[in-house]
């Protein structure tokens, strides 16, 4: 019982003595909220961009390289079934209980039930992966192209943190600035903008927006990489490149000509390696590769990953590192949707976290 109460009952009693009536009204209460802030609207999807139609229909098909390609005898590491579906399957939260504010003030809270006040007393709300995802405009700090930027709750600038770059669809090609948006149409970007990326998953992640027609070029991967390393604390032994549809086919163009000078591991999703293949054979096992494509792809030849990934798994390893397939039966171009929300059952960032220098 506080000292201010007790004096209160204290004149009550006096009152009451002396024949005089009197009343006190029950303390108030602290104002602490115990409780959660509503939820903020989620960012509205943008543009869905699931086909880069601008490089094909699939009435249309498109091969990324004039090198013959066979099928015949072609063995299949990992096939999975046509169940996933874009936005599905994914914790999209921390369980650490830890305090993941944004260095811009924004709550994050945790959706453990801990309670993860600060210090302040500030109620910590559901960690939300949009708060720290940041626009930057071509010719930020001197970046070769405008980019979105995705920070962990743990970056302080100080600590090694492993690297994720990200090259979108043909269909998000942009300026860098006013048409930078586009980049959120797929792929992590998507995910953490719509907050269904959880605070537990460590990488800086980069997504990079392609000006021009076309798939990024190998000497624009490269310079965009050596960019970052130099503007982030990155932990060079976990540098990772991954690209959808034509940033796939540009990402694996880079492979074959610059291998693992700058990246320890891929994910490439929807693309054509045959002409990386060509140029650089078993040289490619230096890296972790892991291809996804749609056995129905009528855009992009579903032969540009599956004979790649066979020819690459066949060589001897070690000295190849891990090289691994997955095609999905009956699916189309949107092999992506799937794989990066991890609804058809394939972690990759774990699998990318498992590759280092």
């Amino acid at each position: 019982m506080s000292n201010r109460y007790a004096a209160s009952l204290a004149t009550v009693a006096l009152l009451g003595a002396l024949g005089a009536c009197a009343t006190m009204p029950a303390p108030a209460d602290s104002g602490q909220d115990s409780g959660r802030g509503p939820d903020s609207a989620a960012p509205s999807d943008g543009e869905t961009g699931v086909v880069d139609s601008a490089i094909g229909s699939d009435s249309e098909p498109i091969d990324a390289q004039s090198m013959d390609a066979s099928a015949d005898d072609v063995t299949v590491d990992d096939v999975t079934n046509d169940s996933g579906s874009a936005d599905s399957g994914i914790d999209a939260r921390s369980d650490s209980g830890v305090d993941a504010r944004s260095d811009s003030g924004v709550d994050a809270r945790s959706d453990s039930g801990v309670d993860a006040r600060a210090d302040s007393g500030v109620d910590a709300g559901p960690f939300r992966s949009s708060t720290r995802h940041t626009a930057r405009m071509l010719g930020y700090r001197s970046a070769p192209n405008g980019f979105y930027e995705y920070l962990p709750p743990n970056y302080d600038g100080t600590t090694p943190t492993p690297l994720l770059v990200f090259w979108h669809g043909v269909g998000e090609n942009g300026n860098g600035t006013s048409e930078l948006s586009r980049v959120l149409a797929n792929g992590p970007p998507r995910l953490i903008n719509r907050d269904q990326w959880p605070a537990t998953r460590p990488f800086i992640v980069l997504s990079a927006q392609h000006a021009g027609g076309g798939c990024p070029t190998s000497s624009e991967i490269r310079a965009f990489i050596a960019w970052a390393l130099a503007n982030y604390r990155v932990d060079t032994a976990r540098v990772y490149l991954s690209g959808l549809s034509c940033g796939a086919i540009g990402s694996w163009n880079y492979l074959g000509e610059h291998l693992d000078s700058q990246v320890v591991a891929a994910v490439l999703v929807a693309g054509d390696g045959r002409s990386a293949w060509s140029r650089q054979m078993c040289m490619l096992g230096r890296l972790a590769i892991w291809g996804f494509h749609g056995d129905a792809d009528g855009t992009v030849a579903p032969d540009g990953t599956r004979v790649t990934m066979n020819n690459l798994i066949a060589c001897p390893s070690p000295p190849r590192r891990d090289a691994r397939l997955t095609m999905y039966p009956g699916v189309g171009h949107d092999s992506w949707s799937r794989t990066y929300d991890l609804s058809a059952g394939h972690d990759i960032y774990a699998w990318l976290l498992m590759q280092r220098r």
